[in-house]
This record gives structure tokens, sequence and C-alpha cells, in this order.
């Protein structure tokens, strides 16, 4: 359901302002449904799950429309693709969309699921962090800010980086990268089961429920 609606506000994005409108955004959804219908199907095998999947979808559109005026916004990178080292780390990913804001870039991502509770939405910033650390050496601009829109809730989280912020980015990338390169080397990688256990593809080869 993500990539569907990613897909419908890209191309609502990339349309002329004066025309993006709901009917504009209908039009494209219904266009974008017949390359996402075989696929969808896959998860959501009844027609009740397939109507709730596209009105789910829809809701979500619906909504960033009642947190923005699309005519009134404009992006400088639409599904921003970037590919650059941080810290001699490669780091590849797509931005869903940016902008500069008084010469200081503004990163936005949109998630179609729930708006996490205030405690535990401090880390949800570092995947944004991370892209805005990118185009910061690559356009030698600062980083205004990054913004979450959870737009199945119609929130907006919102955090200015300090510089303690950025720092923590190029250590973490560092860390993550040199913890890979030490289990490789060793073979001993730790595992954390959990529930998300249920849905991983990799019990054969997990040292945990191989054990079991």
């Amino acid at each position: 359901m993500g990539n569907f609606v990613h897909d419908i506000l890209e191309n609502l994005y990339k349309a002329e302002a004066s025309t993006r409108t709901l009917a504009t955004a209908r039009m494209l959804a219904a266009n974008i449904w017949v390359e996402y219908e075989e696929r969808a199907s896959l998860v959501a095998k009844t027609p009740e799950a397939i109507r709730r999947f596209r009105w789910n979808s829809w809701w979500c559109v619906e909504k960033l429309f009642s947190m923005e005026d699309p005519t009134q916004r404009e992006f400088d990178g639409l599904e921003h693709e970037i590919n650059h080292d941080v810290n001699g780390v490669r780091v590849k990913g797509f931005i869903d969309r940016w902008h500069l804001l008084d010469d200081a870039i503004v990163i936005g991502d949109y998630k179609t699921g729930k708006t996490p509770k205030p405690r535990y939405s401090g880390d949800k910033f570092f995947q944004l962090l991370l892209y805005g650390v990118v185009l910061q050496e690559q356009l030698s601009k600062p980083i205004d800010s990054v913004e979450l829109l959870y737009i199945k809730d119609g929130e907006r989280l919102h955090k200015s980086p300090t510089s303690e912020d950025i720092q923590n980015v190029y250590d973490t990338v560092l860390e993550v990268r040199t913890n890979i390169e030490d289990r490789c080397a060793t073979g001993e990688f730790e595992y954390k089961p959990s529930r998300l256990c249920d849905w991983c593809s990799f019990k054969s080869i997990c040292p945990y429920w191989r054990k079991k």
C-alpha cells in the first residue's frame, strides 16, 4: 500500500500546480492501480480485502489534502535517488520529497502506517537525517529540517537537527559498517528474537531457530 500511495503522490506533485486537485489524484489512482492490481491480490486475497486495500490507500491520499494544499507546494526533488559515500560507506536510497527553504534543505517522507507515540518517535528520523547529510554534502547547504508525514492519521512530525544529531549520523553509519565487517569476519551474528520472527523468511539459517 505504501508503494501505491507513494506513486500517486509522486505523480500528483509532478503535475502542473493548478491541476493538483482531488479529481486529478483520483484519476492518477485509477491509472496506477492497473499496475498494482495483480500484486495487491497476492496480499488482499478476497474482493472485500481488495476493496479495503484501495479504500485505505485513498484515505491516505485524501488526508494529505487536509495537511497541505498541493497547489501551493513545489519541490526540488521527488523520489530523488541518492547514491553517495558517507564516512567511506556507500549509502543508496530514495527521498520522497525535498526542497530548499531560505537556502537550507527540508526533507519530507510519507508514512502510511500509524503515528508512533512520542516516546517512540525519536529514532524514526534517522533515515531522513542520513539523507539530509548526503544532500548537505552534495549541495553544500545546511539542513533546515526533516519531517515525517503520517498521512493515514493526518499527522506531521518535525525535527530541526542539531550538530549533535548530524554527528550521530556519521558515527552510526561507520559503527554499523564496522560491526557488519567484524561479524562477516568471525561468522558470529547475534540474534534478537521477537514477534517479528513470525514474518521472517530466514528462519532456516538463523542460529536461534536452528537451536529450537
